[in-house]
């Protein structure tokens, strides 16, 4: 077996129908950027302060060797950054590289450059941007982002901590009143984050005004020491991520000046005047990216699980005829759609990142074009990171079941990865409550186009929610008059799956059902939603060959993913359409018949698509998911290089040889 691995690989690999090096460059947006990534991907993986070399195992770290680990390759990389050497474009590809290597840094850096950032970005002046964003970019302060509580996590609203202003100092005092406002969760809070940027309950004259952001020092920029009226502390060890020096902070009547209060939206003057924001939800503008970011980790996460799950797949053999065990149909079955979901996701970034600046204007937001497309843009992001937060966790529990006992084991990758995906169904909004309000949203839009034929005017192409537009032309169609799925046009699976959604819709508007009725079935409609936009934005890019500039073996295989993925959808919500009538059981059977079709037609594609994430083995961490499927030697050997894997046991003395030792 161990002879044939390789063998194995080889022939998977050339058993691709299309361009693998082609697809690479499909997924990573262009030939240039693939080749900038793999040549930084070359870069980090001999430097010991970027990648853990070897005989150390960062799988075998622990939460101290983690955090240190992660805070020294921010010190690298952000010596690289002051140093100057090379162009931006080498240093994002750089930054990008480790990222994806460690998700503790991914997450540590993003905090800073991302969260804490943006937020002064996007809500704060042009003086407040002039003054921070230069210290932040060079790392002359290190930030964190404190909005969750220990009692209310995402739930703004009901955020405790108090900033009252004194218009006598002309300064905001900060407070945590109860054990319940203690700031919780706050990545870079732990031990190394210098100032913080804080939501807070803000009181003006006596009087609540609303929900305020205010930039407040939390340590020493030389000594590191807590400011004194600043409590703060490591929440400590955690199921995944624990180069993350995840904090609490409880303010202790901290005194800002006025000028920290951020107000590009709002304002006060000395005498205590106060101007809110046009709409309170602007306050909340920094959710939306940090879920966009939520689903990238997403996809780096499983698109490494899918590699090493396919990969183990094609050189195991098992059973009579000692088959490959990705030959199983219950095996391949399970892997295509969600390497389908993967290029879905990614393939749709192009529209999403462009919807988005369209809603910030680069840092320069114009409140009514802001306020005209947030809805949109936060249906898209809510529903987008509940969809991948549904069918990622079940894409990496099939990816641990089909590695068997060996993924149980650390050195092989999917432990680590199961245990840091644990909190993206959490952070940055609950998948449920997000689902929630993604389908409220759509209720609301449904009944506006329904009864007065009102629909915004958005500055951006193909919103998730466009074929509400259509909702009184797709309603007339009471069932699916289609007999057969197998080749038919993409046009008419999208508009099968919008039909679903509009109907769903539809019955929750008419039944008049209180919100709480709803609470379930919001959350599959959503879903529905989301994949039926996944669906309708790669179909307009891969529908027709004429309109496209891609390799033509690489547009096949992604019209197929595209077919594949719209047949998922259709099989997953199904049951939807069957209760609305849309779809009938003989519509369900083939359906099902020609997802396993297709399925089975893809099977020798699974390697090749996988390649095409473009993965390192370093970047893996799992030799039962090497490159060239010689798997079993340097599994071993990595067990070999583990502390202590052989020899007599320290314990020996102490617990064995007086049970052992006794009559000898």
């Amino acid at each position: 077996m161990s002879l044939a691995a390789p063998v194995d690989m080889a022939r998977e690999r050339a058993a691709a129908s299309f361009d693998i090096t082609k697809l690479c460059h499909l997924w990573a947006k262009g030939e240039d950027k693939y080749n900038r990534l793999q040549a930084a991907y070359e870069y980090i993986k001999n430097d010991p302060d970027l990648v853990v070399q070897p005989p150390r195992n960062i799988l075998e770290f622990d939460r101290d060797e983690m955090r240190e680990f992660t805070m020294g390759q921010i010190h690298r990389m952000a010596t690289l950054h002051l140093a100057g050497d090379g162009s931006r474009d080498q240093f994002y590809e750089i930054s990008n590289a480790v990222m994806i290597y460690s998700e503790s840094f991914g997450l540590r850096i993003g905090v800073h450059d991302s969260l804490f950032r943006n937020v002064i970005q996007m809500l704060g002046n042009k003086e407040q941007q002039e003054e921070w964003v230069p210290l932040i970019d060079e790392f002359q302060v290190i930030g964190c982002f404190s909005m969750t509580e220990l009692g209310h996590s995402s739930a703004l609203r009901d955020i405790e901590t108090t900033a009252t202003f004194d218009v006598e100092r002309d300064e905001f005092i900060l407070d945590s009143p109860t054990v319940t406002s203690t700031k919780w969760w706050i990545g870079m809070a732990g031990h190394a984050a210098t100032h913080t940027v804080v939501i807070a309950q803000t009181i003006v004259n006596g009087e609540n005004v609303g929900l305020n952001w205010f930039i407040v020092q939390l340590r020493d920029r030389n000594t590191g020491e807590l400011m004194p009226d600043i409590q703060a502390g490591d929440i400590g060890s955690k199921v995944g991520h624990q180069g993350v020096d995840n904090g609490w902070i409880q303010f202790r009547q901290t005194r800002v000046p006025r000028t920290r209060m951020l107000s590009k939206w709002v304002s006060i003057d000395r005498e205590g005047n106060y101007e809110p924001a046009p709409n309170p939800a602007v306050m909340y503008a920094t959710l939306i990216p940090e879920r966009i970011s939520l689903v990238l980790i997403a996809l780096i996460l499983t698109s490494q699980a899918l590699t090493i799950a396919t990969r183990y797949g094609v050189v195991r053999r098992q059973g009579n005829k000692n088959q490959q065990i990705m030959d199983y149909q219950s095996h391949y079955v399970k892997l295509l759609p969600a390497i389908s979901f993967m290029y879905m996701v990614q393939n749709a970034f192009d529209t999403t990142g462009s919807q988005f600046e369209v809603l910030t204007a680069g840092g320069e937001m114009d409140p009514i074009v802001y306020l005209n497309h947030m809805g949109d843009m936060h249906c898209m992001s809510a529903s987008l990171k509940g969809l991948a937060g549904t069918y990622c966790t079940e894409i990496l529990e099939i990816c641990r079941r089909c590695c068997g006992g060996h993924a149980y084991s650390s050195y092989n990758g999917l432990g680590s990865l199961i245990g840091d995906w644990g909190v993206i169904t959490t952070g940055g909004g609950d998948n449920v409550v997000l689902l929630q309000q993604a389908t409220s949203y759509l209720l609301y839009r449904m009944k506006q186009v329904v009864k007065y034929d009102s629909f915004p005017e958005l500055k951006y192409n193909h919103s998730s929610s466009n074929y509400l537009k259509d909702a009184k032309e797709l309603l007339k169609a009471q069932t699916w008059s289609l007999t057969d799925v197998d080749n038919c046009d993409l046009s008419i699976i999208q508009n099968a799956l919008y039909t679903i959604t509009l109907q769903s819709l539809q019955d929750a508007l008419d039944a008049g059902s209180k919100h709480d009725d709803l609470l379930l079935e919001s959350v599959k409609v959503a879903e529905l939603h989301c994949a039926a936009f996944l669906f309708s934005d790669n179909a307009r890019k891969f529908s027709n060959k004429a309109e496209s500039n891609l390799d033509p073996s690489v547009f096949a295989v992604m019209n197929k993913m595209t077919r594949l993925w719209g047949l998922h959808a259709l099989r997953t919500f199904g049951d939807q359409g069957f209760m609305e009538g849309f779809l009938t059981a003989a519509h369900m059977k083939n359906i099902e018949k020609v997802y396993l079709k297709i399925c089975k037609e893809m099977r020798y594609e699974v390697v090749g698509l996988t390649d095409g994430f473009g993965l390192p083995d370093f970047i893996l961490k799992a030799p039962i998911a090497k490159y060239d499927g010689d798997i079993y030697q340097p599994y071993f050997d990595t067990l070999l290089q583990a502390p202590a894997s052989t020899g007599v046991p320290p314990y020996h003395a102490k617990y064995i040889k007086p049970l052992t030792g006794r009559n000898t």
